[in-house]
């Protein structure tokens, strides 16, 4: 047989497995009906009902809550079925969606028989319809996922349990669903309006977060893969018009972002004392923003707030108070939100893409009286040459062939073999690990580049040299196990050739032979390479055990994102378990979106990688598949290590460049050291610090980026630091030493004398002065003697796996 032939024989089988593989998958999961297509009507409208909050119990024997006197002797659920059917027969919706709370569990003795009887009205009247669940659906005698699974079988209803694409996934009700065009027309078959809805879990089980739960990494991350695989198939379809269809949004307990509006900049009413979100922000308003094709999130949850209001060109809505048994105010009628979305017109007089989507309220007076019409969202007029439009095309192309073909990739690039295996680290013979931290070098060319904001005795021959002088004493002095430089390594404005100023400003850490790892900064990509070629070059120096990103994420943002496992001392029983997790993250350089200025963030890929890493080092290997994704791990019962019979997690250290929002919430009276400038952050909240507490392992963030800040406090159990500022090219403070922050874990003794796990972790940081002082020694985090009983640690896997 010839080459030739051999080949095409395997490249047939390659995919004749890909063929397998994806329709295996397809007939795993298919339903036995597909369901009906959404299309807007023939009047070139497509009409969405609303309905929040109807607390749904028991029918007639359910008493209503805060109506007036005379209403209250008759008045039951009853009510609630009354005003939706009146409200179908008023506005002849094209969908109506539930935005949860649809049932109040705690007063429902049969959650099916509630279910059935809150959603009849629409079943009924055959009318599509869909629906998410709030923080009371799951009260009754059904779990969240039972819930969705008895309405997905709902006749008319195009709710989903989640998307079958999704490898893993929190919550239970995450779905989308595309609204075609005119049937009829060109656009028949495709989505020119996107419905997204997510299920925002119910009650946090993270103890150091009170209040109600948010929107995941996980469901952040499929959003973001979903938005971009739906805007290729539009890009295409339309030609030579670039952009999106718009994406409407439907969930249930609203965004901390809803705050920020008040009666100057919304339409409708704000009746209670707060905006009752998650108390700690997830980002997922972020990542919308990003996205950049949603137009509007509805939400329910406050009754008697039913407003609406843009923020950064997005509309951010409530609907108001809707079900008779729920709270509400004696006088205020219930109410519900329509939506209408509108085709415009070609000049053919056929029809073409959205042009406007408006909405309004009615109540559920004598007369289902209509308030608040306002517009949403208008389509601007815009003409991108379709050279502009090709371009976009094959990013989206090149983008996609990462989601679609993932784990191929995946897959190819783990069976790739390294040149050479990275050094491991262990704690040292003597139970402890030190890391040094060095911020901000600002390299540029060496001898020739002059320092900044130095003492006029020292300017003239002060150089870069001098921060290659500061870092050989620092690993002379502390001996460090190893060396982490998070990120404006070199100024790339100044640097006239990337390589050579990376390799010289990395040179000390090299001919020390300490291991040493990287991050990027905002400055590093500046000069003669791109972030992922600074990053390329980086993981091809001597001792480093930094990487490009991790082998086993399918699709991440950024350059430099990974993680190092220490085990224990050698020759311990620990030797080859992880007792200390450290993760390194690309926190970007600049905002990529027009409506948010500053800086780059952690985006929702970084934060479901490292999700998903911190998950499988706590998780048990018998929960863990062999593709390295955790599968159904309800992460509240997670805290095991292995192979001891042990609480809690290996503490975890997290280390990237620029600082989180959340820095800002210090004073001089919570922290230890020095703030002496703002906090250069990125003016949009992408939640990584919501997804670090989540995690439980994370004990403290190490970043640099603002050089005359030093500080380090402690906020929900996690702390924040600085290391202050390294480098001699780098602004400072004249009269101010330049500094470096070093962290020390040490590990337990067992009572045989061997080595434990880690028991403590504390900082200081070293002046650049002639004594290479040592100033604010700080606990950082000891191991904590309370834990969960070893009969709880050790429930079955199949009892974890429900």
């Amino acid at each position: 047989m010839d080459s030739i032939t051999k080949l095409s024989l395997h490249f047939s089988f390659l995919l004749l497995l890909l063929a397998v593989l994806v329709i295996s998958a397809a007939s795993a999961t298919s339903k036995s009906a597909a369901p009906p297509p959404l299309n807007f009507g023939k009047n070139g409208e497509f009409k969405i009902l609303q309905v929040a909050d109807m607390h749904y119990a028991n029918g007639k024997t359910t008493p209503c809550e805060d109506v007036l006197p005379d209403q209250f002797p008759t008045c039951s659920d009853f009510n609630t079925t009354a005003f939706i059917n009146r409200l179908i027969l008023a506005e002849n919706p094209d969908l109506i969606v539930f935005t949860g709370d649809n049932i109040f569990g705690l007063d429902t003795s049969d959650a099916k028989k509630s279910l059935n009887f809150a959603f009849a009205p629409a079943v009924e009247t055959s009318v599509p319809w869909a629906a998410v669940l709030g923080n009371h659906d799951q009260e009754s005698t059904l779990s969240r996922e039972g819930l969705m699974k008895h309405i997905v079988t709902m006749n008319h209803t195009l709710s989903q349990v989640n998307p079958l694409e999704a490898h893993v996934i929190d919550g239970f009700g995450n779905y989308n669903l595309e609204v075609g065009g005119v049937k009829g027309s060109r656009i028949e078959n495709m989505s020119v309006l996107n419905l997204y809805f997510w299920i925002v879990v119910t009650i946090p089980w993270v103890p150091s977060i009170p209040g109600y739960d948010w929107i995941k990494p996980s469901q952040q991350f499929w959003f973001q893969k979903t938005s971009l695989k739906l805007k290729k198939a539009y890009m295409e379809k339309q030609k030579a018009q670039t952009g999106s269809a718009p994406g409407l949004v439907y969930f249930h307990i609203p965004l901390p972002e809803y705050a920020s509006l008040h009666s100057t900049n919304f339409t409708g009413v704000k009746l209670e004392a707060g905006i009752s979100s998650a108390s700690i922000n997830s980002g997922f308003f972020a990542t919308l923003l990003e996205a950049g094709d949603v137009k509007a999130v509805f939400t329910g949850h406050d009754h008697l707030n039913d407003f609406c209001g843009e923020l950064n060109g997005i509309q951010l809505c409530y609907a108001g108070g809707f079900g008779y048994h729920a709270y509400g105010k004696a006088g205020w009628d219930r109410r519900a939100r329509v939506v209408v979305a509108t085709l415009e017109q070609t000049d053919k007089k056929g029809w073409g893409a959205v042009k406007s989507i408006r909405t309004w309220k009615r109540l559920d007076d004598q007369n289902l009286t209509t308030i608040d019409p306002q517009l949403l969202w208008l389509k601007k007029l815009s003409c991108k040459c379709l050279e502009t439009w090709e371009k976009e095309k094959k990013m989206m192309e090149f983008l996609l062939s990462f989601l679609l073909f993932g784990n191929l990739v995946s897959f190819a690039a783990t069976a790739k073999p390294k040149a050479a295996a990275a050094p491991s680290l262990h704690f040292s013979k003597n139970g402890d690990f030190k890391i040094l931290q060095v911020a901000d070098m600002h390299y540029g060319n060496g001898k020739t580049t002059q320092c900044e904001d130095v003492l006029p005795d020292q300017f003239p021959t002060c150089s870069d040299l001098n921060t290659t002088a500061f870092v050989r004493r620092m690993i002379l002095a502390e001996s460090p196990d190893l060396i982490v430089f998070t990120g404006d390594n070199i100024f790339g404005f100044d640097a006239t050739d990337a390589e050579k100023s990376l390799d010289s400003a990395f040179a000390p850490a090299i001919e020390s032979g300490l291991p040493w790892v990287a991050v990027l900064g905002n400055h590093d990509q500046e000069s003669t390479l791109s972030r992922e070629g600074v990053m390329k070059h980086i993981v091809t120096m001597n001792g480093t055990l930094a990487r490009l990103n991790p082998l086993e994420a399918q699709v991440i943002d950024g350059f430099g994102n990974y993680n190092l496992e220490v085990g224990g001392v050698e020759g311990s029983r620990f030797e080859n378990k992880s007792v200390l997790n450290l993760y390194f993250l690309d926190s970007g350089d600049y905002s990529t979106v027009p409506s948010i200025p500053g800086y780059g963030w952690i985006k929702p890929s970084q934060q479901f990688w490292f999700q998903q890493t911190s998950l499988k080092l706590k998780a048990p290997p018998s929960l863990v598949k062999s593709v390295g994704v955790v599968v159904n791990l309800p992460r509240n019962r997670i805290r095991w290590l292995k192979p001891e019979a042990q609480t809690g997690s290996a503490p975890g250290l997290v280390y990237f460049h620029i600082p989180l929002p959340e820095f800002a919430s210090f004073d001089s009276t919570n922290f230890t050291g020095v703030k002496q400038e703002g906090i250069s952050s990125p003016s949009i909240n992408s939640g990584f610090f919501t997804t670090m507490l989540e995690a439980g392992d994370t004990k403290a963030v190490f970043i640099g980026h603002d050089h005359v800040n030093d500080f380090c406090g402690k906020l929900t159990g996690i702390h924040l630091c600085y290391a202050g500022g390294f480098g001699y090219h780098a602004y400072g403070q004249a009269g101010w030493d330049r500094r470096a922050r070093v962290v020390l874990a040490t590990l337990e003794k067992t009572e045989t004398k061997g080595w434990g796990t880690v028991k403590s972790i504390r900082t200081w940081k070293r002046l650049d002065d002639e004594h290479l002082t040592t100033i604010d020694p700080q606990v950082l985090w000891t191991k904590s003697s309370a834990g969960k009983l070893l009969s709880i640690i050790s429930l079955s896997v199949d009892h974890l796996k429900d």
